[in-house]
């Protein structure tokens, strides 16, 4: 009897622990997936894109007219001659308004969420505006393209290629103007971003 014992109990020797060590690992890789908050989604650039270690995405190529990504299952495609704006992904030519390169532009965070407006101006010099600052603002539901007094038809093309659902001239000496101006004396058009 004695022998069926050590023969049982050198068994358990190494399968206990081993089993211990699985379960502590298997434990620790579902704790750590739902502690992400990120609800375990994987986000992946479009092809010709790179990856910024602030999780932002720049493009390293803009001559591509467009990529697609195929991620488990779901097939998106991104035309980087129009935009990965917010919400805007027309990137059409609006009648009057001055080239891209031309429109000075800041683009000012009122929202929530953090380095929005480091992510848009990413976008937005992406296809093509060179002239584009950023900073923060009041929370707002919407987002709007704000403009300078002979700048409406910029303000139409950051709309259409951003997103913006709808344009407003800028009230001199509001607290929109002032974050701007402090970010780019002559700015054309700030881009406040809401949702």
């Amino acid at each position: 009897m004695a022998a069926n014992d050590s023969s049982r109990g050198g068994t358990n020797a190494w399968a206990r622990p081993v089993l211990l060590a699985v379960s502590c690992i298997v434990i620790g890789f579902v704790i750590g997936w739902f502690a992400r908050g990120d609800g375990g989604g994987v986000t992946l650039p479009p092809v010709g894109q790179a990856i910024e270690t602030t999780a932002t995405v720049a493009p390293t190529d803009t001559t591509a007219t467009s990529a697609a990504i195929d991620t488990v299952g779901t097939t998106a495609t991104v035309d980087t001659t129009g935009t990965t704006g917010t919400t805007g992904t027309t990137g059409s030519t609006i009648s009057g308004a001055p080239a891209r390169d031309q429109i000075k532009l800041v683009v000012l965070n009122g929202t929530a969420t953090a380095g929005l407006a480091a992510k848009t101006q990413s976008q937005a010099q992406a296809i093509g505006y060179v002239n584009v600052g950023k900073g923060n603002a009041a929370v707002q539901p919407t987002t709007i393209a704000y403009y300078r007094t002979g700048q409406d038809a910029a303000a139409k093309q950051v709309a259409a290629d951003l997103g913006a659902q709808s344009e407003d001239a800028l009230v001199a000496g509001s607290t929109i103007e002032s974050a701007a101006v402090t970010v780019q004396p002559d700015v054309d058009v700030v881009l406040v971003l809401g949702g």
